[in-house]
């Protein structure tokens, strides 16, 4: 049975005018009485864990707020002294692969040069970087959190299309990882290791937001990179930002970390992710 919402990957299809009248109406408060019957049910519905969700339904007051919700105070706790690299966000592994010496990246059968991807970065020293794809669904927790201890350098933000991300939308055709609206971390972590994170808008989700920087992701777009001096630093698993409803996460991580997860299963953010080749996590 063919997909309805295929017409919207379509050219011609006004997608940001879309994803803005979306966002309009996921932000209108509703009365306290409508959150108590509506959100449990579309809590439901969705696959939602009440137990993830802090404090009361009716605190809710708009779908925004809910999709956007904080863990629970004290929730995921990290196990002191792990080595472990952290998932950045809840969602669906959709690949992890090694970033190939010619500059490419083979995602569900779409090239992708890491020119397109990270843009302005000395490609040549990521030999043996390995990259990672998050997707996150409507039923997913929509923070993203830090992997490791890390410092930010720099924010390259690229305007773009607001194209589903949906893996069974995502056609190798439409290529959305560069073409749609995105925001590049450049970052070291504590052994001066370079790693990347990039977050990818989508159809009804053209908000990205950053603690450390509120105007980064945010309208008026400009493509470009911006320096930060000094560099905001973040603990393993402090949070970054939020998107504004779900879309997708990559990582780009340096050499001797292996994959702890399963492609085509579920992460969850401050999880082990990724751990030092050799090493024993508990």
């Amino acid at each position: 049975m063919p997909d309805l919402r295929f017409p919207l990957t379509l050219p011609g299809v006004p997608r940001r005018l879309l994803s803005r009248c979306a966002g309009a109406l996921a932000g209108i408060p509703l009365p306290r009485p409508a959150r108590r019957l509506l959100w449990p049910r579309l809590a439901r519905r969705l696959g939602i864990d009440p137990d993830e969700v802090p404090g009361t339904w009716q605190d809710y007051r708009s779908f925004l707020e809910l999709f956007t919700r904080p863990l629970p105070a004290g929730g995921r706790p990290i196990p002191p002294g792990t080595r472990a690299w952290l998932s950045p966000a809840d969602g669906l592994l959709i690949d992890h692969a090694p970033l190939r010496p010619e500059g490419t990246w083979l995602i569900k059968g779409a090239p992708y040069s890491l020119e397109e991807l990270l843009p302005g970065l000395p490609l040549r020293s990521l030999s043996g970087y390995q990259a990672l794809q998050i997707y996150l669904a409507p039923r997913d927790y929509h923070r993203y959190h830090a992997p490791c201890p890390l410092r930010v350098e720099s924010a390259w933000t690229g305007p773009g299309d607001l194209l589903p991300v949906d893996p069974g939308l995502a056609r190798r055709s439409l290529r959305v990882l560069v073409r749609n609206r995105r925001v590049l971390l450049s970052c070291r972590d504590e052994e001066e290791r370079w790693l990347g994170l990039l977050f990818v808008g989508a159809l009804n989700v053209g908000g990205l937001r950053f603690h450390f920087d509120p105007t980064l992701g945010r309208p008026p777009l400009v493509r470009g990179w911006r320096r930060y001096d000094p560099p905001p630093r973040l603990d393993a698993g402090e949070e970054i930002g939020w998107f504004e409803l779900g879309s997708t996460v990559l990582l780009f991580a340096p050499p001797g970390l292996a994959l702890r997860a399963a492609v085509g299963g579920r992460v969850r953010a401050r999880t082990p992710l990724l751990s030092p080749e050799g090493a024993r996590e508990h």
